[in-house]
């Protein structure tokens, strides 16, 4: 089934479970899976809040994300 994983900084989003909600519909739309009770049960987006400082690119800034699909 179609799962997305999304990490960032705690505080980072003000309403994760709508912002897992609308990221497992939108994975629904682009996966093209059909509109049914079997898909919209099991196709989920998880939010992953990380201490401050948990994360960093090579130059030390924690300020972008990148995306690992």
């Amino acid at each position: 089934m179609p799962m997305i994983d999304v990490y960032a900084t705690a505080g980072t989003f003000t309403d994760g479970h709508q912002l897992a909600k609308d990221l497992a519909a939108t994975l629904m739309a682009i996966e093209e899976v059909p509109d049914i009770p079997m898909f919209r049960q099991n196709t989920a987006a998880f939010i992953h809040e990380l201490p401050t400082g948990a994360l960093s690119n090579v130059d030390g800034a924690s300020d972008n994300y990148a995306c690992r699909c």
